[in-house]
């Protein structure tokens, strides 16, 4: 027979799994520092485990969790070591008001240090750097903003409970390369797996680009994990070689951006195979520089709409999807469901009617292949007899234009092929359906011919044969209907 009683088992079970332990982590307003700060504190009071969970309350971190205090004795003391070699402070009792400082959310009892951003404290942000000109330029003797010496102004130099923290956080996530990318998180999460740095692997100067690449590849990797909804944003640092503008810090709020707001994980995984491709040619690596190539603007306009999804950006972005179907290079809008996702981040709740405009656009694209694309051989050519037709859409300068030249490719092609246009091909669009989505005005007009530009490269671009519409039309037509819908999405 067993002794266990019931009677004692809250005491027998109490501290299994760890003793609760709550933290209270300050934020400096430095992003990078301050995430750092967050996850050293984790490390050294709690441990990455795997029931840790985070709620920010907007000038700090509540962190809470279990510990088992035999694996994390001693490891603030050794971080300590590492940052601070005189005798005062003691590494026993300062780590004492520190750990005090934390659990308890109040100032830190005693006298505070303050020691130089170098050594051990050096590359914790790009703003806590040795040189600083404003700083340096204080005094004659230290104009050189290269020195670095601990006794000159020019260094600067931060709390030492502080240094800790960010201490322990750099040597869990220490990254090697120049951008470095930290997720925040929010809710419960397993840090274990999760608290790593990102890299950009592909050599990309633009800083916009590395964010959104890497957005995306956190994305697409927490889907996995089930984590996607707890990212929050990601801080990042960057450590570009010589005195560029681009050197320095920041946070990036995912829910603001069109990665966000993506709710597929085929779409992100997508998305985010593209961007890549696109960016790994958009420039060319010339010794220690990088030279633009004709896919840069490409590049930037997806970034611009990938990190603020407004209908400015969603122009330039469709603009940079069109060159790419015209390259025969793949682009995002491959399905009609993408489309309206990518639709919906820009505009939110449209009124009109996608399903007129999507057999509109592919009324007008099977136009342009009858009537400019099918005589020439060449698929060069044919990519550029198609963005021709594509650039005289966008630049119609009123709803009137742009139907008048919408509506002669499609007579055009109906005049080389008849089933263009018709119930016969899945292009028999209602007109009224269809001016009610352009709206009145100027302003509405724009949104539609954004959403018509985006369905012309989709229905542009090769896909499955779909069954035909009548299944009365004799064998011969849907034969040759067929061949004809193979040869346009080339």
């Amino acid at each position: 027979m067993s002794d266990f009683s019931w009677a004692t088992a809250h005491s027998t079970l109490e501290g299994f799994g760890g003793t609760p332990v709550t933290l209270y982590v300050p934020k400096t307003g430095l992003p990078f520092f301050d995430a750092l700060r967050l996850y050293g504190s984790i490390d050294l009071y709690i441990g990455l485990r795997e029931d840790v969970s985070i709620d920010d309350r907007g000038d700090r971190w509540k962190v809470s969790g279990r510990c088992r205090t035999g694996r994390i004795s001693g490891k603030d003391e050794r971080a300590f070591q590492q940052v601070w070699s005189k005798k005062k402070p003691e590494p026993g009792p300062f780590c004492r008001l520190l750990r005090s400082h934390l659990m308890e959310g109040v100032p830190l009892q005693g006298e505070e240090k303050w020691p130089p951003a170098v050594k051990g404290l050096a590359g914790l942000d790009a703003p806590l750097q040795a040189g600083i000109r404003h700083t340096a330029a204080a005094s004659y003797a230290t104009l050189q903003s290269g020195q670095t010496s601990p006794s000159t102004c020019c260094v600067l130099k931060i709390p030492l409970s502080d240094g800790i923290l960010a201490f322990a956080g750099k040597k869990r996530v220490e990254a090697v390369g120049e951008m470095t990318f930290l997720p925040v998180f929010e809710g419960q999460i397993d840090l274990s797996k999760v608290v790593s740095p990102l890299r950009a692997w592909v050599g990309v100067p633009n800083v916009l680009c590395s964010q959104a690449l890497v957005l995306l590849a956190l994305k697409t990797s927490l889907f996995v994990e089930g984590y996607q909804k707890r990212l929050k944003g990601v801080v990042f640092k960057t450590d570009f070689p010589g005195q560029r503008s681009d050197n320095y810090s920041g946070l990036v709020t995912i829910a603001s951006t069109a990665i966000g707001r993506i709710r597929s994980v085929n779409f992100v995984a997508h998305v985010y195979r593209i961007f890549r491709e696109l960016i790994a040619k958009a420039w060319k690596r010339q010794g220690r520089s990088y030279q633009t190539t004709s896919r840069t603007p490409d590049a930037l306009g997806m970034a611009y709409w990938l990190m603020q999804p407004v209908g400015k950006h969603l122009t330039s972005m469709i603009t940079s999807q069109e060159r790419l179907r015209r390259e025969r290079v793949p682009h995002i809008f491959t399905s009609p469901e993408y489309v309206k996702e990518v639709f919906g981040m820009s505009y939110g709740e449209w009124k009109g009617d996608h399903e007129a405009v999507r057999k509109f656009a592919r009324a007008v694209a099977s136009g342009i292949y009858h009537a400019r694309m099918d005589e020439k051989k060449d698929k060069s050519e044919r990519g550029k007899a198609w963005y021709d037709e594509v650039t005289m859409l966008r630049s119609a300068s009123s709803a009137k234009a742009f139907v008048e030249r919408a509506m002669i490719l499609i007579e055009q092609g109906h005049r080389k092929h008849t089933q263009v246009g018709t119930t016969h091909r899945n292009e028999a669009y209602d007109p009224q359906k269809l001016l009610g989505s352009m709206g009145d005005d100027r302003g509405n007009f724009e949104t539609f011919r954004d959403l018509f530009r985006m369905y012309l490269v989709q229905e542009s671009t090769y896909q499955a044969k779909e069954e035909p519409v009548e299944a009365e039309r004799p064998e011969p037509e849907a034969k040759d209907v067929q061949n004809q819908s193979e040869g346009e999405n080339e």
